[in-house]
C-alpha cells in the first residue's frame, strides 16, 4: 500500500486522536477509531515496542502475528500470569485474535 500514509499537521494530528477517542470510548468494537487512535498518539510506545521485537528471535523473523492458534493454550495458564489475563479480557469482550485483519 504504497502511498497510503497521509502527513497531518500537530493540530490535525490532535483533532484525529481526541475525534478518535471520543468515538472509541462511545463504541470500543470500532476498531478503525482505536487504531486512529494509536497511529495518532502512540510513537514512543511504537519505537520502544519496534525496538523490543528487534531484540527478539521472533520479532527479527516478522512472524509474531497473534492468532488464535498461538494463544488458545492461554487459557490454561496459571491465573497469574499475562497470558491468563489475556484470555481472560478477550474472552469477556467476545474478541478473537483472528477477528483483525493482517497489517
Amino acid at each position: 500500500m504504497e502511498g497510503a500514509r497521509v502527513s497531518l499537521k500537530g493540530w490535525q494530528q490532535a483533532a484525529v486522536a481526541l475525534g478518535s477517542a471520543l468515538g472509541a470510548l462511545m463504541d470500543p468494537r470500532r476498531a478503525n477509531l482505536v487504531a486512529a487512535l494509536g497511529e495518532t498518539t502512540g510513537k514512543p510506545a511504537f519505537f520502544r515496542v519496534l525496538k523490543q521485537m528487534r531484540n527478539s528471535r521472533e520479532g527479527r523473523s516478522g512472524h509474531a502475528r497473534v492468532i488464535s492458534a498461538q494463544v488458545s493454550h492461554a487459557w490454561d495458564l496459571p491465573e497469574n500470569t499475562f497470558g491468563s489475563a489475556y484470555a481472560r479480557f478477550m474472552g469477556s469482550r467476545n474478541f478473537y485474535p483472528d477477528d483483525r485483519p493482517p497489517v
